[in-house]
């Protein structure tokens, strides 16, 4: 189904999606075993990599044509545009594919609050 393209707030960033990775929490809303479920009509997805298309007016760590990745949007990632907060969002060097991009972010994150917090 088609949709408009999300639009961003001032500290929001729009990423084309080039892949969306598959998040533990995703399969637990898609079951309904999630303590907080979305509201309706929703669009699943939370990790993704891919392409700054636009930026807010208050971010100035990204510019339009960052490759990034992120684990955490204000919409979902099976689509082919997602909003998320600059915060969350990461440089994703050239090196890295956008697949392997995709699937960064839920490992890093869990070893890093192993580690550090």
């Amino acid at each position: 189904e088609e949709g408009p393209i999300p639009e961003v707030k001032s500290q929001e960033v729009l990423i084309r999606v080039h892949a969306a990775g598959v998040n533990p929490v995703d399969t637990y809303i898609r079951s309904g075993t999630y303590a907080r479920l979305p509201n309706l009509p929703y669009t699943p997805g939370a990790d993704c990599a891919g392409v700054i298309e636009r930026v807010g007016s208050e971010v100035t760590k990204f510019k339009v044509g960052d490759r990034v990745f992120t684990l955490k949007t204000v919409t979902g990632t099976y689509a082919e545009y997602c909003v998320a907060r600059s915060d969350s969002v990461f440089p994703l060097p050239s090196s890295i594919s956008f697949e392997e991009g995709s699937a960064l972010g839920t490992p890093y994150f869990t070893a890093y609050r192993a580690l550090v917090i």
